[in-house]
């Protein structure tokens, strides 16, 4: 019969489980989902540890090949291994027990459910309105295997200054704040940084938080997205 520890390293998501399992780690990688390097004393302080303590959980994750280290200059910033790893932590964000799953979970930060960026894409509240209106406004074809920008959506978001190209895939990515979907994938990164390009959104200081400008509200407002104030 083999040890518990033979059994151990005969699977990987063992280890996997071991690195993200320790909750000041799952809230370093949650707190990198932005997409942005931070360095080793802003993700102390997401998860709330001393930088010493910060410092052995990530060497901890890039053993696991979860993050990755950057030197610039005398600095060391620290970022996910890849898209790979951040829609990982993104779906397991969003497994919860049967009795979790009717109840959108807390949010300490009202402006991170409000809009953020998840990795590459928009998520948040006004992420899911603004895919809820396309697929309303027949803007997408929605189906189980992808989401495709249809002409009609294409030229409904050039009206508003927005180029996206319409040959890209997207999926449905069940969004953690709201518990219904937004898109992810190259379609959901496209319409991003084409919000990002129009000065519809603008990211916010040390945080994955998006704040919509004038421009933006306007600009939705056109689109018919609207979404709740809290």
């Amino acid at each position: 019969m083999l040890s518990a520890a033979d059994r151990r390293a005969a699977y990987d998501l063992a280890h996997l489980g071991d690195a993200i399992g320790e909750p000041s780690r799952a809230a370093m990688l949650v707190a990198l989902l932005g997409g942005v390097a931070l360095p080793a004393s802003d993700l102390a302080r997401a998860a709330r540890v001393v930088p010493s303590t910060a410092t052995s959980h990530l060497q901890a994750l890039a053993r696991a090949g979860l993050v990755v280290a950057r030197s610039q200059g005398r600095h060391r910033y620290f970022a996910l291994a890849g898209a790979h790893v951040a829609e990982a932590v993104e779906r397991l964000v969003t497994l919860q027990a049967p009795a979790m799953q009717a109840r959108r979970p807390r949010v300490h930060d009202p402006a991170l459910a409000l809009a953020r960026t998840c990795y590459t894409h928009l998520a948040g509240r006004i992420a899911v309105a603004f895919w809820a209106r396309a697929r309303e406004r027949g803007w997408v074809q929605w189906t189980d295997a992808d989401v495709r920008l249809s002409s009609l959506g294409q030229e409904a978001l050039a009206g508003c200054g927005l180029v996206v190209d319409a040959s890209l895939p997207g999926r449905a990515c069940l969004d953690w704040t709201e518990r219904v979907p937004h898109v992810s994938g190259k379609l959901g990164v496209a319409v991003c940084s084409a919000l990002f390009a129009g000065g519809w959104v603008k990211r916010t200081p040390k945080s994955r938080a998006l704040r919509v400008t004038v421009r933006g509200q306007e600009a939705f407002a056109s689109l018919g997205v609207r979404w709740a104030a809290s």
